[in-house]
Formats: structure tokens, sequence, C-alpha cells
């Protein structure tokens, strides 16, 4: 019984907590790009019905990471983990866009109002999510590189 109590508190908190930021993430992603190529925010039903979608999608993985480690994340056939990957990288590419956006927010705020404190702080923040994203992707990739595990 105390297995179900901590899969159902597990599954209930991945969708509590990860759909809403990863529809958030997402469409604010899609703004950030829109407004930066000039084009007009595609945030219609179909757009955020599947921003909901990926974000179910995210939660119900890291609900199985948590419940049963990373070699879950490598289950089933070849094209089922790409495609795993892929919408695990689209949201955090996402999260990264909006966060990117958030801190030239700061730094342009900060050197506008005569604050450099808080402009220094911002391009410090820059710089460390540069950081954390390159070594992301090379984590990434090495573990796309990695075998399979047998089924």
């Amino acid at each position: 019984m105390r297995k179900y109590a901590i899969t159902a508190a597990v599954l209930a908190g991945s969708l509590v907590l990860f759909v809403p930021l990863t529809v958030t993430a997402l469409l604010g992603a899609l703004e950030t790009i829109g407004e930066l190529f000039g084009l007009e925010p595609a945030t219609g039903g179909a757009v955020t019905l599947l921003a909901v979608a990926l974000g179910y999608v995210t939660a119900m993985e890291i609900a199985r990471v948590r419940l049963h480690g990373f070699d879950e994340l490598d289950r089933g056939s070849w094209p089922r983990r790409i495609a795993r990957h892929a919408v695990l990288a689209a949201v955090s590419l996402a999260a990264g866009v909006v966060l990117a956006d958030l801190l030239v927010e700061g730094v342009a705020v900060g050197i506008g109002n005569g604050q450099p404190v808080v402009a220094a702080g911002a391009a410090a923040s820059l710089v460390a999510l540069a950081w954390v994203t390159v070594r992301s992707l090379r984590a990434f990739r090495g573990g796309v590189r990695r075998p399979a595990r047998p089924q």
C-alpha cells in the first residue's frame, strides 16, 4: 500500500509542478522568439493544447525518472528514445530562452536605471546560464551516444 501512495504522490507532484511550468516556458519561448523575429505570437488554442500535452509528457517522464532512475529515459525503441529526449530538450530549450530573455531584460533595466549592480548580477547570471547550457548539451550528447540497455 505504501508503494502505491508514494507512486501517486510522485505522479501528482509531477503534474502539479511541471505541467504549469512547462506550459509557461513553451508559450513564453514562443512569444520571445516571435518578438525577436517580428512575428505574431502563436498562442491560439491549438498551440496551448500542444503545450499542455508536452507538459503532461514532461511531467510523466520526470515522474518515471524520480521513481525508477535515469535509465527510464532509455526504455523502448530507438525512435521512441529519440522522441523522448527531443521533447525534454525542447522544454529545456524553451526554459532557457525564457530565462535568457528575463536576464537580458535585467541587464537592460540595470543599465537604463543606472544600477550597475543589477546589470552586473544579470550579466553574471547570463554567463552562468551559458555555462550550464554547454555542460548540459555535452552531457546530453554523451547520453545519446551511450548504447541502449537490452529490453
